[in-house]
């Protein structure tokens, strides 16, 4: 069990996060101040106020992109000028998402969401500083007010 405030904000990097898209939801009902202490729910969670969760995955996506130019013209009863061409990009995608999960009713109150492209010639440090990257941005106004 972890105090909610000196260990979550030493996860929290405050750093330029480009190209991270990130969303939040939660349980606007809820009583975040409340919160004190939390587990992870792979640990021993006994005197936890919340659990916390993440998951990752992986998804192929494709972007299209047409470039044209010329505007075509109309000469002697036909009409002509102007290419466009379509290039299609296959890309993956991976995604973190984080849940909070109130340790009393074992219900979720909070969700985040970061996705951000993967790129294949990014090193395990670098991969690493972009999940500590995303963790940061989505955990920046935790708990909410």
């Amino acid at each position: 069990m972890k105090t909610v405030f000196a260990s979550l904000a030493s996860v929290i990097i405050l750093s330029a996060c480009s190209g991270i898209s990130t969303s939040v939801d939660w349980d606007e009902s809820f009583d975040f101040g409340s919160l004190s202490s939390y587990a992870w729910m792979d640990q021993d969670a006994d005197g936890a106020d919340f659990l916390m969760a993440y998951h990752t995955g992986t998804q192929d996506r494709q972007q299209y992109d047409t470039y044209g130019y010329g505007a075509g013209s109309w000469w002697g009863g036909y009409w002509g000028g102007g290419m466009t061409t379509t290039t299609v990009r296959t890309y993956t995608e991976g995604t973190l998402i984080l849940d909070v999960i109130d340790g009393e009713r074992n219900e979720l109150i909070w969700r985040g969401s970061a996705s951000k492209t993967i790129d294949e010639m990014d090193s395990p440090e670098q991969r690493e500083k972009t999940v500590q990257e995303a963790v940061g941005k989505l955990l920046k106004d935790f708990p909410p007010s």
